[in-house]
Formats: structure tokens, C-alpha cells, sequence
């Protein structure tokens, strides 16, 4: 079982994919802010972490590294779930740290396979 960690400032999607994730046998952790989601991300190390890029207390990239400069947390896996379809977000996500960028809304099947492949 992995523990994964949704950082949306969406409460409909935080919901979705949590029910998703535990249905599929994992537990989901959830953040509305980056803040919150920074200190989830260090009180609870998940194995994986999915944000969104446009959160209310910081850009989604800051808070990508911020992630990589932490010791305790620099060695999470982090996605970013975006409805944005710029492709600059894309390669700017990749350049701060970023694993992977998908589109929301975003497949279970999708969600299973990245799942499996960052969580062993």
C-alpha cells in the first residue's frame, strides 16, 4: 500500500482522486494549500506526490522546490495534475523536479500505472 499525497486547492478533485486511490488499495493524504501540503509531505513522507500548479498560498513550481531542498522530502516523487494545456508549463514543471505532468482530469487506469511505477 502507498501512501500518496493530493495537493489541490479543488475540493471536488481532492475528493475524486482520494476515493480512487483507497479503492485501488492505498491511502490518500489531502492538502488545500501548498503550505499544508508541505507539511503533510514532512509529518507523513508519502511515497508519491500529485499537486496542482495554481494553488492559493504558492505556484506550484515553488512549491516543487521546495520539496527538492528539503532533506526529508527530496526524495518524493512529485506529478503535476494540471487542467493548463500550455506546453511551457510542461517543461517548466520538468525543469524545477517535477516526475510527470498530466492533464486533469486524469484516467484511473492512468492513475494506477503511475501509481505502480513511482511506488514499486
Amino acid at each position: 500500500m502507498a501512501r500518496i499525497l493530493f495537493i489541490d486547492d479543488d475540493p471536488m478533485t481532492l475528493e475524486t482522486l482520494s476515493k480512487a486511490v483507497e479503492i485501488l488499495g492505498h491511502q490518500a493524504l489531502q492538502a488545500h494549500t501548498a503550505g499544508e501540503g508541505l507539511e503533510l509531505a514532512r509529518q507523513q513522507s508519502p511515497d508519491l506526490i500529485f499537486t496542482d500548479l495554481r494553488l492559493p498560498d504558492m505556484e506550484g513550481l515553488a512549491l516543487i522546490g521546495r520539496l527538492h531542498d528539503d532533506p526529508s522530502t527530496a526524495s518524493i516523487p512529485v506529478l503535476v495534475l494540471s487542467a493548463s494545456p500550455a506546453l511551457d508549463e510542461i517543461e517548466r514543471a520538468q525543469a524545477a523536479g517535477a516526475q510527470g505532468y498530466l492533464h486533469k482530469p486524469i484516467r484511473l487506469q492512468t492513475l494506477l500505472d503511475l501509481i505502480q511505477k513511482h511506488c514499486g
